[in-house]
């Protein structure tokens, strides 16, 4: 570990990021919720300087933590090869492994604002950048949620940095119904098993998506503390983008039961919450996780699907005009306690139509099938408690996120969840 002491650009001003940002910049240029108690809340907003080290944060901090003598921590990974023994063999091997170098900048934050800060140098032209907010002194402990930067071009950038554009073209224009009121949601990140690229894509897709329509303001964060009641409190619905492993991840046992509790109590209050691809594929052992979204993932075999509308009449379904269509992408299937019994499925696969060969050990079905009724749900609703729950398997591929049709159905997903788009929820079966 490294520790360098790097001065903030304060001449760089707010108004000339804004003018000169690259297209990975937060749009809304303020972060719209307040943070934890004794947290903060940090989002990307590229920095503008002819230094390709560059690079500036937008930030809301708690008032326990302004003016406190806290630190920026950079972590720079890079992939290296060393040449290793073999245990069994003996022979020398070319091996990867990740190289990880950390620097840390003194942050004293205000209540919120911009800070345009110079990044250490990369140890590698193919360094990942890691951005939080951390503690200060020899052992520093994390404060706020993180940012991930990639290599493009000499600079530092956020993933979806490329495709912000293909994103906001493909966006609807407008709310399916107008909000009854502002709306903020709560996109989670956070990744305990395996991390879809995908997820900051999605991400910021969501934001883009309430933006652009004016149905929501959006805080991306992969900060477990965000579930805290009080903050939590803030949002009309959580978004889990592709969140895998066991929720919430935090050390101590009764905090991540506080936090599991405050989410239940959120959605079955009459608040929302939403699933992409993952959100089944996560909190295996969290009974009321999986009772709450309605299945757990059972498998990917599939690619190339046809789909069929199992809900014509769902406004949630309007963009698809009744028409079935072909998609491809990492197509989940769902076990327990997935049920037509107990949610409304408003897509599946069509499996007559889709083109899959023949499974020859199991005569009536197709190759990769992994359920015995042949039901391969999509997408659903359903009521939890007073609140709603949508889910949509599509989103482990990028390009699933500039696909007009399904980024309305997300819209309008969305719209039901934060309970101002009505749809029929109730079971598909009795």
């Amino acid at each position: 570990m490294i520790r360098h002491t790097v001065l903030f650009a304060f001449a760089i001003s707010l108004s000339a990021a804004a003018a000169h940002a690259q297209i990975s910049a937060d749009p809304s240029g303020k972060i719209p919720a307040n943070p934890p108690q004794g947290r903060l809340i940090i989002a990307g907003a590229d920095a503008t300087a002819p230094d390709q080290l560059a690079y500036a944060i937008t930030y809301a901090a708690d008032d326990a933590m302004v003016g406190g003598k806290l630190q920026i921590e950079v972590k720079d990974t890079c992939r290296v090869e060393e040449t290793v023994a073999n245990p069994k063999t003996g022979k020398m091997e070319k091996r990867g492994k990740d190289q990880v170098r950390k620097a840390f900048i003194p942050f004293a934050p205000k209540k919120d604002g911009t800070r345009v800060l110079t990044l250490p140098q990369p140890q590698a032209q193919n360094s990942t950048f890691e951005l939080a907010v951390v503690t200060g002194g020899q052992s520093p402990q994390p404060l706020s949620n993180t940012i991930k930067l990639f290599p493009r071009g000499g600079r530092r950038v956020l993933a979806e940095a490329g495709d912000v554009g293909k994103m906001t073209a493909a966006c609807p224009e407008k709310p399916t119904v107008q909000p009854s009121k502002p709306r903020k949601v709560l996109v989670y990140t956070k990744t305990l098993g395996f991390p879809h690229s995908s997820v900051p894509i999605g991400a910021r897709a969501i934001q883009i998506m309430g933006q652009k329509a004016t149905a929501w303001q959006t805080v991306i964060s992969d900060d477990a503390y965000m579930f805290e009641p009080q903050t939590l409190a803030q949002f009309d619905a959580v978004m889990m983008m592709s969140t895998t492993g066991e929720l919430f991840g935090v050390a101590d046992r009764a905090a991540n039961e506080r936090l599991r509790k405050s989410l239940l109590d959120f959605v079955s209050s009459g608040k929302g919450i939403a699933g992409s691809h993952a959100a089944t594929d996560c909190s295996y052992r969290w009974k009321e996780y999986g009772d709450m979204f309605g299945g757990y993932f059972a498998g990917h075999p599939f690619g190339s699907i046809h789909v069929k509308i199992d809900d014509p009449s769902s406004p949630i379904n309007a963009v698809f005009a009744s028409q079935d269509f072909d998609i491809r992408d990492e197509i989940y299937t769902f076990r327990e306690p997935y049920s037509r019994k107990s949610q409304r499925i408003l897509l599946s696969i069509d499996m007559a139509k889709t083109r899959l060969a023949d499974d020859p050990k199991r005569p009536g079905f197709k190759q990769g099938e992994n359920r015995n009724d042949h039901d391969y749900a999509l997408s659903w609703i359903k009521p939890y408690g007073q609140g709603r729950v949508f889910y949509c398997a599509f989103g482990h591929d990028h390009g699933i996120f500039w696909n007009k049709a399904i980024l309305q159905h997300y819209l309008d997903g969305m719209q039901y969840a934060l309970g101002d788009l009505k749809a029929a929820d109730e079971p598909s079966e009795k």
